[in-house]
């Protein structure tokens, strides 16, 4: 038997369920995630955000285009 860490309480069944959705994406879909959620928790700042994913902001640009997100 595993213990996890959903099983200790240090994982929320929220963060189970983000945990294994990002299991079944493709690399692609849980790169657009990232980029989504560093762009809504920096409220849309590209510099912060591409700092944070660790991207020049320039890198980060073309993602969006790639992604549709810009």
């Amino acid at each position: 038997m595993t213990v996890t860490a959903f099983d200790l309480a240090l994982q929320t069944s929220r963060d189970a369920s983000v945990s294994a959705r990002l299991e079944e994406m493709s690399l692609e879909e849980a790169e657009r995630l990232l980029i989504e959620k560093a762009l809504a928790r920096f409220e849309g700042n590209a510099n912060r955000a591409a700092e944070a994913l660790g991207l020049s902001r320039s890198a980060l640009y073309r993602r969006l285009q790639k992604y549709g997100l810009s």
